[in-house]
C-alpha cells in the first residue's frame, strides 16, 4: 500500500535522538535492535551495554516525544535489552546503507567513472539496491553517463535532498546543482562540506551498495571522505600500462594510510576487442592490474575490455550493462561483482 509507514521512516525520526554521553544518535550507534510497525502500535527494542535506568528513562522520554509528532505511528511500546557484550559503535554510518565503497584511480583518463557506472548498473541488474555518488566536484561526469545533462530540480524536504532515480539506481552529482558550463572554484574546506552534505543530507533510503566515484589524485575530497565516513573499502581502477600503475600505487598508499581496506583492483581497457572480427589485442600492454594488486597486497577483481560500444554508451547516456545484459562487458562486471562480494566478506 502506497504511503504506508516503513521502518526506515521511524529510523529517520530516531536519528534526532542523541545518546547523552556519546553525543551521537541512537541509530548510528546501533542501539535499535528491532522495529515493528503494527496496525495500532509500534514496538521498538533498544539495546544497551549496561543497566543504567537514568539513561534509559531519558532515552525513552525522547523517543516518545519525537514519535508523537509522526503521523501513523500509533501507540509506542519501548523495551530495553541489556547486552553486556555490546559496545556502542560511535562510527560514522549512513542510515539505511549497508556498504559504502569508494572507487579511485590516482590519475585521470583510466575510465574510473565508466567503471563506477557499469559496476553499479551490474549490481542493480542483479537485484541489489544501489546508489551512486559523484564526488568529483570539479569534473562531475556520472550524470552524463546516465543521460542527465546540466542542472536538475531535485526533490527537497526539511533540509534533505532526494537523489535522482534513473535506471533503478539512486544518483547524486554536483552537476545536478550547477549550470552545465558553470566553473567550480572552491578550496579544501568547501569541498569537504560538499562531500559531507552528499553523504548525510541525501535521503538514500535502503541501499545494499553506495558506490562513490572519486576525483583523480589523492587530494582534499579523498581525505575528507575518509574522515567523514567509515568506508567499507575501496576499489582501485587502472589501465595496464606502467604510467597508470605509478599513480594507482600512490592511491593505494593513500587508502592504506587512512586505514581504508582495499578490496581489489579493476583493470580497465585490459584489451581492445575489434568491432569487425572480434579479435582481442593488448594495445595498452597487459598484466598491469595483477601487478598493482600484488604490490597493494589485494585481489585482482578482473579486467574489462575496451570496445567501441563502451565508448558510444558513455556518450549516449545508457550504461552498456543495461544495453547488452548478455554481452562481454556485462559478463566482465558480473565477474568483478562476484569477486568483490567475496572480498567484502573477508573484511567483515
Amino acid at each position: 500500500m502506497a504511503g504506508k509507514l516503513q521502518p526506515i521512516d521511524i529510523q529517520r525520526e530516531l536519528t534526532k535522538i542523541k545518546h547523552p554521553e556519546l553525543k551521537k544518535d541512537i541509530v548510528s550507534l546501533g542501539m535499535i535492535g528491532s522495529l515493528e510497525i503494527g496496525e495500532e502500535e509500534t514496538n521498538i527494542l533498544v539495546k544497551t551495554p549496561s543497566q543504567d535506568r537514568r539513561i534509559q528513562i531519558g532515552l525513552e522520554a525522547q523517543i516518545r516525544q519525537t514519535l508523537s509528532k509522526k503521523e501513523g505511528v500509533g501507540k509506542v511500546k519501548i523495551k530495553f535489552e541489556v547486552d553486556p557484550k555490546m559496545s556502542l559503535d560511535d562510527s560514522n554510518k549512513i542510515l539505511g546503507v549497508k556498504k559504502v565503497i569508494a572507487i579511485g584511480s590516482g590519475k585521470g583518463g583510466v575510465g574510473k567513472s565508466t567503471v563506477t557506472v557499469n559496476l553499479a548498473s551490474a549490481a542493480a541488474a542483479m537485484g541489489y539496491k544501489v546508489g551512486v555518488m559523484d564526488a568529483d566536484i570539479y569534473g562531475p561526469s556520472i550524470g552524463k553517463m546516465f543521460g542527465v545533462n546540466g542542472k536538475v530540480a531535485l526533490k527537497a524536504e526539511e533540509d534533505k535532498i532526494y537523489p535522482l532515480e534513473k535506471d533503478g539506481l539512486k544518483i547524486i552529482s554536483f552537476s545536478f546543482l550547477i549550470e552545465e558550463k558553470q566553473p567550480v572554484v572552491w578550496r579544501g574546506p568547501m569541498l569537504g562540506k560538499a562531500v559531507e552534505q552528499f553523504l548525510y543530507d541525501i535521503v538514500w533510503g535502503e541501499l545494499d551498495f553506495l558506490f562513490i566515484d572519486l576525483p583523480p589524485g589523492t587530494g582534499d575530497v579523498q581525505l575528507s571522505l575518509a574522515q567523514l565516513i567509515d568506508l567499507d573499502g575501496a576499489i582501485l581502477v587502472t589501465t595496464p600500462q606502467t604510467v597508470a600503475l605509478l599513480d594507482a600505487n600512490r592511491a593505494a598508499s593513500m587508502f592504506q594510510q587512512v586505514k581504508v581496506p582495499i578490496l581489489g583492483v579493476v583493470e580497465n581497457m585490459s584489451e581492445f576487442v575489434c568491432p569487425n572480427c572480434g579479435h582481442s589485442s593488448a594495445i595498452f600492454s597487459k598484466g598491469g592490474g595483477q601487478k598493482l594488486a600484488d604490490s597493494a597486497d589485494t585481489k585482482f577483481l578482473g579486467g574489462v575490455p575496451l570496445t567501441m560500444d563502451v565508448m558510444s554508451a558513455g556518450e549516449a547516456g545508457k550504461p552498456l550493462v543495461f544495453q547488452e545484459p548478455d554481452g562481454i562487458i556485462a559478463k566482465s562486471y558480473k565477474n568483478i561483482l562476484q569477486n568483490l562480494a567475496e572480498e567484502i566478506k573477508k573484511w567483515e
